[in-house]
């Protein structure tokens, strides 16, 4: 089984592809899981599917991750070391459908979750399309209303290390943006026609306030400084 420390730069060159028309918004928050366990199950009848990514503390897939606000880099970072599904309650799941396959490309929507150590989330939606080439496949979307909250009162998405307040974006949500999702497996089902599981997988992505918050509060612009790990 091969697992994702050495695509970290893949996904990242992806997502700086598919996100580079949000530039001039300037990203807000920002999210990266490696070694996700991913799954999909194949319909024939009708050549579609159902994918899901969770994270996982199992054998050589141990999940680790990182959310980020943006404006505050480092300090506003809630890290997640490999393995953390074992010993918090935080999580990341994904799931995503295929359908409408034309040559090696697909249609997909679906929703993710991450939950933070004390409980917050992030959800939001997708909508996109699966490119499948190379021995490799990649899911490309739009996120839309995207929202966090709160549920323990606590303001701070917490990692096993930092944390952030969530009161800016918050305050601006609903949050677009983009997601750049890339599995890879051994043997390589490249073509998305026959079931699978326990297959490593990686994502990337980033968080905008939409232009209507951004025009309710008066806002020209966010500043556009990336998270580096």
């Amino acid at each position: 089984m091969k697992t994702l420390n050495t695509t970290k730069m893949a996904v990242a060159a992806g997502m700086a592809m598919g996100l580079a028309s949000l530039a001039t918004a300037g990203p807000l928050v920002t999210f990266t899981y490696t070694n996700l366990s991913g799954r999909y199950a194949y319909n024939a009848i009708g050549d579609t599917g159902q994918f899901n990514a969770s994270a996982v503390s199992n054998g050589a897939l141990q999940t680790d991750g990182s959310v980020s606000l943006v404006p505050n880099p480092g300090a506003g970072t809630a890290v997640f070391n490999a393995g953390f599904t074992s010993r918090t309650i935080a999580s990341f799941d994904i799931d995503i459908s295929f359908f409408n396959r034309v040559g090696n490309m697909a249609s997909g929507n679906g929703s993710f979750t991450a939950r933070d150590t004390v409980g917050n989330t992030l959800v939001g939606q997708l909508a996109g399309d699966w490119v499948m080439f190379g021995g490799a496949v990649f899911f490309n979307g739009a996120i839309r209303g995207a929202m966090l909250y709160s549920y323990t009162g606590n303001p701070m998405f917490t990692g096993e290390t930092g944390s952030w307040n969530m009161g800016q974006p918050m305050a601006l949500q609903p949050l677009d943006g983009s997601i750049v999702q890339i599995h890879l497996s051994e043997p390589v089902n490249s073509n998305m026609n026959a079931d699978f599981r326990e297959i490593s997988v990686g994502v990337a992505g980033q968080l905008v306030p939409t232009p209507a918050s951004m025009a309710l509060l008066g806002l020209g612009g966010l500043i556009a400084t990336r998270r580096r790990r």
